[in-house]
């Protein structure tokens, strides 16, 4: 339910309050169906009539967008560790390390 609750900005407590069903916030089953709002439209999610959560089309594509830029971070990140690490190098061979 953490996990959940991280990824819907709120809290364990207000899924708790929106899921009767649920006893143990630490015993949730995959597969089974949630209430993340208690609104017609919340975050990247919107109710159907008849109470069931339905995902917007554009959430994929933000996910996908969202990794892709991730992976670029992380290539940047590795660049400057090995840029750096060639400094740190060259900074001992200069000053006779």
């Amino acid at each position: 339910m953490h996990s959940i609750a991280q990824a819907y900005n709120t809290t364990v407590s207000d899924l708790m309050d929106l899921n009767s069903q649920i006893s143990n916030p630490h015993r949730i089953h995959v597969g089974e169906r949630i209430k993340v709002s208690s609104g017609d439209r919340w975050g990247h999610n919107e109710w159907s009539s008849n109470n069931e959560w339905v995902r917007n089309q554009w959430h994929g594509n933000d996910h996908h967008r969202g990794h892709a830029e991730f992976q670029r971070g992380q290539e940047e990140f590795r660049r400057g560790q090995a840029e750096f690490q060639r400094g740190h190098e060259e900074y001992l061979k200069h000053h006779g390390w």
